[in-house]
């Protein structure tokens, strides 16, 4: 019901999921990339969704509706959903930071070129730091679960910087033509699940950043509502792999004929509930992001909100693996079947940077607030 409300109308978006849905089987390997269904998605119009003028524009909000499809392309492979909300993070950073000019040509590679951008924060001590040049900056360091670098065109990453007017945390975004192949370690991407989204370490030691390639200022990027109140997309994502693991292991019931079982029906009246209360709070924290982000002095009950939607999207997909995986027992878990994969992947996606900080900061949130609330 809920999908039906908040469908998005993209011609050849419903071909393209089954598409992916498809061929995840064969890409379930780091060494293999999603060209085709980054190709899909760019024929269906989904790459360039959220820019000006399109269905999903970011002026004029409609985060429920993006929401929903993040999920349902998560649903199709999380691996490539993964990817998706990466290149969708980028585009609403550029949206909340980048310059007239950077838009424009940002964009422009989006709608013209197909381009995919990425959002790569995470990094070990190695990490990025900038060395003033004559006219730009030189690189060193490298960065980790560099997500889909494979087929990413634009790498918005993070670095310290310090220059004569900047100081701190600093976005850049560079075209990926520029890093050698031999900077992407293909070897350490060795994991449980989520493995086509080859999120392989990346060395960016000797690139060079322009000044007009630095998007916004240091410290942007983890300025909120903004950092904290984005995981309700990845929950978003994460959710579309639970609502799959649901679909599959009802349709290996019915093809045992084992959906009279009362036991089983119990587990899958369960796993029903779960699902429906995932997307009422999806929906909803799409609804409180429009909202509240249009004021500054309500950021902590946003942030709050999307703090509680990732936890129970979290919880409630650990409750999903754990039924359907009574439900189908070891036979349902083993290859050909998608389930074997939807599990791999949707235990390895669920560990998202700390969740119990993420849990106090509920806790403290509504203990500040008590006894208004």
């Amino acid at each position: 019901m809920l999908e039906k409300r908040f469908d998005i109308k993209l011609k050849g978006l419903e071909e393209c999921l089954e598409r992916i849905a498809a061929n995840a089987p064969n890409i379930d390997d780091p060494q293999k990339s999603p060209v085709k269904e980054f190709l899909w998605l760019a024929e269906c119009g989904a790459l360039k969704i959220v820019l000006p003028g399109e269905r999903l524009d970011f002026q004029q909000p409609d985060t429920a509706a993006l929401l929903n499809l993040l999920k349902r392309i998560g649903k199709a492979n999380l691996s490539v959903g993964r990817i998706y909300e990466g290149h969708i993070n980028a585009l609403y950073l550029i949206h909340l930071y980048g310059t007239a000019v950077q838009k424009r040509i940002w964009y422009d590679a989006v709608t013209d070129e197909h381009a995919i951008f990425g959002v790569w924060s995470t990094q070990g001590a190695n990490g990025i730091t900038c060395e003033n040049e004559p006219g730009q900056l030189r690189l060193q360091g490298a960065k980790t679960f560099c997500s889909g670098v494979s087929i990413v065109t634009h790498a918005l990453i993070t670095g310290n910087i310090e220059t004569s007017t900047r100081k701190g945390w600093q976005m850049m975004i560079l075209k990926m033509t520029r890093i050698e192949p031999e900077r992407v370690d293909r070897n350490s991407w060795v994991t449980l699940g989520m493995k086509a989204s080859g999120s392989f370490t990346t060395d960016f030691t000797g690139s060079h950043v322009l000044e007009d390639e630095l998007l916004g200022m240091p410290g942007d990027f983890l300025g909120q509502p903004y950092f904290n109140g984005g995981a309700i997309r990845f929950a978003a994502v994460q959710f579309g792999g639970a609502e799959a693991i649901l679909h599959q292991t009802l349709e290996y019931l019915v093809d045992l004929g084992r959906t009279s079982d009362p036991f089983q029906k119990a587990r899958l009246a369960k796993m029903a509930v779960d699902i429906t209360t995932g997307d009422l709070w999806l929906q909803q924290a799409g609804r409180k992001f429009d909202y509240l982000v249009n004021y500054p002095e309500r950021s902590g009950e946003l942030i709050a909100f999307a703090n509680m939607t990732r936890t129970v999207i979290e919880e409630i997909g650990l409750r999903v693996m754990q039924a359907s995986n009574t439900c189908v027992g070891a036979r349902g878990l083993m290859p050909p079947s998608p389930l074997e994969r939807l599990n791999r992947d949707l235990t390895f996606y669920l560990r998202q940077p700390a969740p119990d900080a993420t849990r106090l900061a509920i806790a403290d949130y509504f203990i500040n607030r008590f006894p208004e609330i």
